[in-house]
């Protein structure tokens, strides 16, 4: 059986740890895993520890003493010696130096994923570079969208390196109590409800949104916002929508781990960000047959059919987020036809078990080009017939 080690910068279930963890269940008796997981702060139980345990995924923290903690580095490289994995998996920029110094050292495979990033500030950028230099290293990469492998070759990686494996998720099961949900977050049951979900840093634009909600209240006095996430925007968001006026028209929910209870009581998703990789809230929003107005950014066109499963707008643009907002939710029919198409479209093509075939078969790839190459990979999947893989 295949031994990977997967390092990763994550101390909750964001959209690549949760694709990480989800790899690791649907590839039980194919993949020994190790997760490797940097945290820091106090030494408490973080969310993605108690997922992994949850799941009964074997994890090694490293605790950092603080952001840029470059010791934490040498402690990483030490357990990731004593597991000794037959290949490497790295998500970000600290998991990317790790990769390179192991696969320097142990003479192992690395397999690196590209998500796309965030700009927080000069430090986090010049990490950011330096992971992006780092991360040509690698023997595979794998980029979670078209266009995110289109930014990839911009910056100068060969064509051939880069793989696209888009992301996935599990379907929902099970009955939500949507008026009770409602109620449990301070909202009116009878008023359209739309969702904007993910951290609050410029880069997910959600300044765009509130902007544009001034015109959508306007047109429809009873709609409410619901902003799900914490960060950085927080302070200047809530004055935004002050001095528009909006009051209770846009509500902060801060961070929910329970969206999928969050997604059936919502009319439409609206997704205003400046750049992405490729959203899991869209393929989530999408799995609960919810309807989507997104910017066309990044990998969103590749799974946002425009005017059939959803909206697509220019990124940065509030009229135009309200006129679609407006006109999907005076069209309820429309709505709910476009959700059901939606819901189809990641059921055909965004399976967490065809993703995880589609990287077994990376997987597989890199152990074949190693001198001392055996067959550890019981098969070329989790079934019987071959992967392709872009």
């Amino acid at each position: 059986m295949m031994r990977v080690l997967m390092a990763i910068d994550s101390y909750r279930v964001s959209g690549p740890a949760k694709g990480l963890l989800d790899f690791c269940e649907s590839a039980r008796g194919h993949v020994q895993p190790l997760v490797l997981a940097f945290q820091r702060g106090p030494r408490e139980v973080t969310e993605f520890r108690r997922e992994a345990d949850r799941r009964r995924i074997p994890i090694q923290v490293v605790w950092e003493r603080w952001r840029y903690d470059v010791s934490a580095l040498g402690r990483a490289r030490r357990v990731a010696e004593s597991f000794r994995p037959d290949v490497i998996q790295t998500h970000g920029y600290k998991a990317n130096l790790v990769g390179v110094v192991l696969k320097w050292r142990l003479g192992v495979p690395w397999l690196a994923f590209s998500h796309g990033r965030t700009d927080e500030g000069p430090k986090t950028r010049l990490y950011h570079r330096l992971g992006d230099f780092v991360l040509r290293r690698a023997d595979r990469i794998v980029a979670v969208s078209a266009a995110r492998k289109a930014a990839l070759i911009a910056q100068g990686v060969a064509p051939g390196k880069i793989a696209v494996v888009h992301n996935a998720v599990t379907l929902p099961s099970g009955c939500v109590d949507v008026a009770a949900v409602r109620r449990e977050l301070g909202l009116r049951g009878d008023r359209p409800l739309i969702a904007v979900i993910g951290r609050l840093s410029p880069e997910k634009g959600q300044a765009h949104c509130v902007g544009a909600m001034a015109d959508v209240v306007r047109a429809l006095p009873g709609v409410q916002a619901l902003l799900l996430g914490e960060g950085q925007d927080e302070g200047c968001l809530r004055a935004q929508a002050a001095s528009l006026g909006l009051g209770e028209a846009v509500r902060f929910a801060g961070y929910r781990r329970d969206l999928d209870r969050i997604y059936p009581a919502i009319d439409l998703l609206v997704l205003p960000s400046l750049s992405e990789g490729l959203p899991n809230v869209v393929l989530e929003a999408m799995a609960h047959a919810r309807a989507v107005v997104a910017t066309r950014v990044g990998g969103v066109p590749e799974v946002v059919d425009d005017g059939v499963s959803g909206v697509l707008v220019p990124a940065a643009d509030a009229p135009a987020l309200a006129h679609a907002i407006v006109e999907m939710l005076q069209d309820a029919p429309r709505r709910a036809a476009m959700g059901e198409i939606a819901r189809a479209r990641i059921v055909r093509d965004f399976s967490v078990h065809a993703r995880t075939e589609r990287l077994l078969a990376l997987y597989a790839g890199l152990l074949r080009r190693r001198p001392d190459a055996t067959d550890q990979t019981n098969g070329p999947g989790l079934g019987t017939r071959p992967v392709a893989v872009r």
